[in-house]
Formats: structure tokens, C-alpha cells, sequence
């Protein structure tokens, strides 16, 4: 990993020994958004039948995508931290998880670190896809979500939709 932000993020990564470099095949602004994406592993699952791991701190936010989805995916699991989302991880599959990246107890990128490792004791063959998004546009967020095996990553404010065609291409 040439781009280390923190020390605690480098002892995390030695710790649980995940060492993925996902390539970036595609990234743009629009309307004020940054999406990065690593070319997807899709399925042919229907849309109706996707089991998505919401993961979200601010209730507002948390509210108004599980609404949104509710209507369009066929289960809507909610995890308001990174711990949250680890432990329901651990005990059920998810088609895709939506994870924000700055929450307290354990944020999205040591959240997803750990999910990584699960999947890598589980063997899966095809490693969940995992949306980043976040309110704090840095070029270290965006560049750390990518090294580490998120699939994509959004900036906030993004429309539902943009979630919603997200998860069409990568489900």
C-alpha cells in the first residue's frame, strides 16, 4: 500500500492481513457528487431479490434510503455503526452492504476491513459488494475505500437512485 493516512489504519491492515488493490476503471463529478467504481462482479439476481446491509449513522439519512429501498430491493437490513454492521455480517449473508464512512464506534473503512476478513476465513468465492459513501470528500477517503476492496465510492449528497442503479450494476 503506497498511501497510508494513519498509523492505526496500517497496524489494522497488518493485523488482520488483507491486501487487496482494487483497480479504479471508472470515476467523474456529477452535479457536485465523485463516484469511483472497480469493475463490477455481477450476478444475475433480481432486483426483488437483494438482501442489502444498510449501514448509517444519522437517522434522517438511515430513514430515507431504507424507505427508498424497501420499495425496490427485497430486504432491508439496518446497522447504525461499523461494530453493528460487523456483527450482522457475521451472522447473515447480504447481496450488497451501503456503508457510510464516518461513524462513531467503528467507521466504514475498519468496518469493511473486517467484513473482508470474514469473507477471506469464509472463502467466499465472490466477496460482497461494498458502496462507500460519506459527507467528508477527501482524496485519502476515496483512495483508502478503493485499496482496501470497496467496490464503489460516493460522495454525499447523492440522489436514492444513484444508489438504487448502483446496486443494479453491481448485484
Amino acid at each position: 500500500m503506497q498511501k497510508m493516512v494513519n498509523e492505526r489504519l496500517a497496524a489494522l491492515l497488518d493485523e488482520i492481513g488483507i491486501e487487496t488493490k482494487k483497480k479504479i476503471y471508472w470515476e467523474e463529478s456529477i452535479e457536485s457528487i465523485q463516484i469511483v467504481k472497480t469493475h463490477p462482479n455481477k450476478t444475475d439476481k433480481k432486483i426483488e431479490d437483494v438482501r442489502v446491509l444498510l449501514v448509517e449513522d444519522q437517522p434522517s439519512n438511515r430513514k430515507t434510503l431504507e424507505v427508498y429501498l424497501k420499495h425496490k430491493v427485497g430486504k432491508v437490513d439496518i446497522a447504525e455503526n461499523g461494530k453493528q454492521a460487523v456483527e450482522k455480517y457475521a451472522k447473515e449473508e447480504y447481496d450488497i452492504i451501503l456503508m457510510d464512512l464516518q461513524m462513531p464506534i467503528m467507521g466504514g473503512i475498519e468496518a469493511s476491513l473486517r467484513i473482508r476478513k470474514i469473507e477471506e476465513e469464509r472463502q467466499v468465492k465472490r466477496p460482497t459488494p461494498i458502496i462507500a459513501f460519506t459527507a467528508n470528500y477527501y482524496s485519502d477517503d476515496k483512495d483508502i475505500s478503493v485499496e482496501i476492496g470497496m467496490d464503489v465510492y460516493l460522495s454525499k449528497p447523492f440522489q436514492c437512485k444513484t444508489i438504487y442503479e448502483l446496486i443494479q450494476e453491481y448485484v
